[in-house]
């Protein structure tokens, strides 16, 4: 799954991360590493409303006239560089180095990426995970996010309770706002930041003693 997904000025461009099939005995040993996210893995609350309660460029409704040819222009091209990986959907994420180390390709071209070895790269280039870009400094950046094991919606929690009860499963996360983070443990760690925050003493009052103030 690709995804682009637009502000005012700013978009994502990103793939999101793969399980290793669990029938293909001699699955690649490079896949062993940390899966990649996806686009939910950054929240730490369910899916909302994005439309309720928000002001119109909030709602991702208004952005720069160009942004979206841009944003999509990025996932074609991401996906092409990824159907050519040797690797396909499951291509380790890249990241451009600041140094130059250059990695030369079969045409013999170098390029500056990190992520992937000699045999495991795409032809066209380097193969990010996210591509973040900003218009208002014509400036694109790639980062790598691995996947959230409470996310809420690729975490093996989540897709274990999908295979088990199908749409009876769809229909309580549909009419229970708060079912997937119950599920996945957000809730829990919620009560958890929130006690520890009132655990806190450096929001005290200081005490006096002897009618002088106590630092």
């Amino acid at each position: 799954t690709l995804t682009a997904a637009l502000g005012f000025d700013s978009f994502l461009v990103m793939r999101h991360g793969v399980m290793p099939p669990t029938d293909v005995p001699q699955y690649p040993s490079t896949l062993s590493a940390p899966r990649l996210g996806c686009y939910f893995c950054n929240d730490v609350v369910a899916p909302v409303n994005s439309t309720l309660r928000r002001t119109l460029d909030q709602q991702c409704t208004v952005s720069r006239p160009g942004l979206s040819m841009i944003a999509s222009a990025m996932v074609v091209e991401l996906l092409v560089t990824l159907l050519h990986h040797p690797l396909g959907i499951s291509a380790p994420a890249d990241t451009p180095l600041s140094t130059h180390q250059p990695m030369a390709f079969n045409d013999g071209r170098d390029a500056s990426v990190a992520g992937s070895s000699g045999t495991e790269r795409s032809p066209l280039g380097c193969v990010p995970h996210q591509i973040r870009g900003v218009l208002s400094f014509f400036r694109n950046d790639c980062m790598n996010g691995l996947a959230f094991d409470k996310c809420t919606a690729c975490s093996q929690t989540v897709v274990d309770a999908y295979e088990a009860n199908g749409f009876d499963f769809l229909l309580e996360a549909f009419n229970r706002g708060s079912y997937l983070e119950d599920l996945t443990g957000l809730s829990k760690m919620h009560h958890e930041a929130e006690a520890a925050l009132e655990a806190l003493e450096f929001f005290d009052e200081p005490s006096e003693v002897d009618g002088e103030d106590d630092f």
